[in-house]
């Protein structure tokens, strides 16, 4: 998923006060989407982190890429290694940009329209009379939703699910951009995907992605009082226990467990099969199959060493 562009490029251009430039034989570019940069085509226009690495810019194949002066020659550096054309859009601050972008090409219309009572309870069932669920989400068969559950527009939730009470589901990220003084909240549109068979606890919180959705993959459990941060993507059969939670843009594989009050931070990745200890905080991508303990979470065998070891040095 890719969010619209309602603008031509001579627009965005006149938004952000940028200097446009292109690279090889290519036609003045009309971009239709607004994408992630690692996965932007040539009808993208994507916009460079400030994170970004020379070589993920490099790689960057949007067909019109948004970025400051630095990131401009690695971009360039890249078109000319793969003989690749595109424009570039050179701005003071891609961050700002960004902002600017979403809450103008890319904005989605307020749009309160809400299911009834009524219409809820018809649905549902009479345990869900007192959830909220936007005309905009879509919700599959036998999918059981629990009293004082709300469902944001974008919400995209399988069949044979149970969204638990108190739940809620793509309200907007906790992703905040600093400009003058002040911090200022990034608008994501891109909404939730939860696929069929997943169980969300009581009180869970899944936020909307930023221009992908955030994702939860088939047969997921999630406990009680799970927060789950924008654009991460929890792989199928995972299972996290309660008040653990995963920050912005973590990447959980298949069949991970996480245990109670664990805590992951931003753009962990971790490979299928992790199983994260309850307490621990991780703070850095780990291969399939690790186990992990403590803060910040080492291997398991190796923080059983070292407890053993400083309780020995203790009594000594």
């Amino acid at each position: 998923m890719s969010l619209p562009l309602t603008w031509t490029l001579s627009q965005i251009q006149a938004l952000l006060a940028g200097d446009l430039e292109s690279w090889g034989n290519t036609s003045p570019a009309t971009p239709s989407t607004l994408a992630q940069f690692e996965s932007a085509g040539a009808l993208d226009l994507a916009v460079l982190p400030r994170r970004a690495s020379p070589l993920q810019i490099r790689a960057c194949r949007a067909g019109v890429v948004v970025g400051d002066h630095r990131q401009a020659q690695d971009w360039r550096t890249g078109q000319k290694l793969t003989g690749a054309s595109g424009w570039f859009l050179r701005v003071e601050d891609s961050g700002w940009a960004l902002w600017q972008i979403l809450d103008g090409p890319c904005r989605i219309p307020d749009n309160p329209d809400w299911l009834s009572i009524d219409e809820i309870v018809d649905r549902f069932g009479a345990q869900a009379r007192t959830a909220m669920v936007h005309r905009n989400a879509m919700v599959g068969k036998n999918t059981w939703i629990g009293p004082g559950a709300v469902l944001h527009a974008g919400v995209r939730v399988g069949e044979c699910c149970r969204v638990g009470e108190g739940t809620v589901l793509g309200a907007p990220g906790f992703g905040m951009l600093e400009k003058a003084g002040r911090l200022w909240p990034l608008p994501h549109w891109a909404g939730v995907t939860v696929e069929s068979d997943v169980w969300l606890g009581p009180q869970c919180q899944v936020s909307a992605g930023l221009l992908e959705p955030t994702f939860v993959g088939q047969g997921v459990r999630l406990d009680a009082q799970v927060q789950v941060g924008h654009n991460a993507h929890i792989g199928a059969g995972s299972v996290m226990a309660g008040q653990s939670g995963l920050a912005g843009s973590v990447v959980l594989g298949e069949g991970c467990l996480v245990g109670g009050q664990a805590g992951i931070a931003e753009h962990v990745v971790l490979g299928d099969g992790c199983q994260v200890a309850a307490k621990s905080g991780v703070t850095r991508s780990w291969p399939c199959g690790t186990r992990l303990a403590g803060f910040p979470a080492i291997a398991l065998g190796v923080w059983k060493r070292t407890i053993r070891t400083d309780r020995m040095s203790r009594n000594a």
